[in-house]
């Protein structure tokens, strides 16, 4: 992991393509990937109107974003990202994390990636918490999350989002 720490970049999304990659993922992704992570694939809204909701937050200050996605390059190409939303700043964010390449999984990248993360959010927006409610039967974010330092507070039933459906979700905080 040491030598794959050097090729690994962290950067804040800057241009439209790079939401229309997101929108790839999940667009493109079959419908048992999906429903694995918690994804109810009949929520997912139309590309036109899904990108130009994450596009407004790119001439926002910080102080007014609803959303915010941080890049995940490995070795100059984008596997993934992590996103923030809601976000409250000065004050907490919920966090979503999506590796989306197969083949960087299982290999400590997003974990690291991850963590590289946690580290933007908390200092570009003055956080004083960090909240992630993955699905409970997706164990891939539950050990992340756990391997990054966070605290599982508990575990219940809800929607956590607009594209889920509804789910037991573990609720994990880190504070600073």
């Amino acid at each position: 992991m040491q030598k794959a720490s050097g090729r690994l970049q962290v950067t804040p999304f800057s241009s439209i393509a790079e939401y229309d990659a997101v929108l790839d993922y999940f667009l493109s992704a079959d419908e048992s990937y999906l429903r694995a992570m918690g994804v109810e694939p009949s929520k997912l809204p139309q590309r036109a109107a899904w990108l130009e909701r994450l596009v407004a937050d790119l001439a926002r200050p910080d102080e007014e974003k609803q959303t915010f996605y941080l890049g995940w390059d490995y070795e100059g190409r984008r596997v993934g990202h992590s996103n923030m939303n809601p976000l409250v700043y000065g004050d907490h964010g919920y966090v979503h994390l999506h590796l989306w390449d197969a083949a960087a999984r299982r290999a400590g990248l997003g974990t690291e990636f991850f963590r590289r993360s946690i580290e933007v959010f908390f200092r570009r927006f003055a956080l004083r918490r960090l909240y992630c409610e993955p699905y409970a039967e997706n164990p891939a974010p539950n050990r992340v999350l756990s391997k990054a330092g966070f605290r599982l507070e508990e575990r219940y039933r809800t929607t956590p989002g607009f594209i889920a459906s509804e789910q037991d979700v573990n609720r994990y905080v880190m504070e600073r």
